[in-house]
């Protein structure tokens, strides 16, 4: 997918959102997310990367999500795409995925599964992995109303599967990918966020990890709009990732 067509995409994406929001039960979130990294090799990149949820409420207390991100990088990484490092600005490789929600199992307990499609939009390194990637994930998300002022565990696995790679030579992924998120209430629609966003990642081909530790606080401003602002750091890094990272999102719920 060239960089051209990405604007006309995301306008077309943004065009809809009023149509389905008028049609859901649940309202359509809207995230624009912005990272800053530095990396283990010294190199940075900047991202932009617009994400969207649809909701849909099903019968039985079952709940369907539809998700799309599309991500945009500025790098000075190297990589087949970007031999000499120079600073460069080029679409990453964009995912859909779709998410079951059950009903509660038990009181504020309720299972998650997915299945996310990442396709090869970015091309090669350093702005995408070259090759088509499906994700199963399962998770739960378990929450304790009287818990200080109401906390949400919602820990999630995925498991990444590389194939059809678009050149010669690259190495198909095999990543596990584990996000044991914590949500803790502070009132006045405050809330820390502890691994909501930075997974820790065991590469299957390596056998080496890199883990995190990531941080953010966040507030629910009004049922339109929310933001939050964190950051994260890279703790154990036998499969080198970044150093540190810090990140913001702003949310628009329609």
């Amino acid at each position: 997918m060239s960089n051209g067509r990405l604007p006309t995409i995301l306008a077309s994406s943004l065009a809809l959102i009023p149509a389905i929001a008028a049609a859901q039960a649940d309202p359509v979130r809207f995230d624009q997310w912005a990272f800053y990294q530095e990396n283990a090799n010294g190199t940075a990149r900047w991202q932009y990367r617009p994400r969207l949820y649809i909701p849909f409420a099903l019968s039985g207390g079952w709940r369907f999500t539809q998700r799309a991100d599309i991500p945009l990088y500025y790098t000075d990484a190297t990589g087949p795409d970007n031999p000499p490092g120079n600073w460069s600005f080029h679409a990453a490789d964009a995912l859909v995925e779709e998410i079951i929600d059950t009903p509660d199992l038990a009181e504020n307990f309720r299972l998650r599964a997915s299945l996310r499609v990442v396709a090869p939009t970015g091309g090669r390194a350093p702005f995408g992995a070259d090759q088509w990637q499906v994700a199963p994930g399962l998770g739960f998300n378990w929450r304790f109303p009287e818990a200080w002022r109401g906390i949400t565990l919602a820990p999630y696995v995925r498991f990444f599967h590389g194939f059809d790679p678009q050149s010669p030579g690259v190495n198909k992924t095999r990543n596990l990918t584990l996000r044991p998120t914590v949500n803790i209430g502070m009132g006045e629609g405050w809330s820390p966020i502890l691994f909501e966003e930075q997974p820790a990642t065991f590469n299957d081909r390596t056998n080496r990890w890199f883990v995190p530790f990531e941080a953010m606080l966040a507030r629910r401003v009004n049922r339109s709009y929310g933001f939050s602002f964190g950051g994260a750091y890279g703790l154990v890094d036998d499969n080198p990732g970044y150093r540190w990272l810090a990140q913001g999102r702003i949310s628009f719920y329609f």
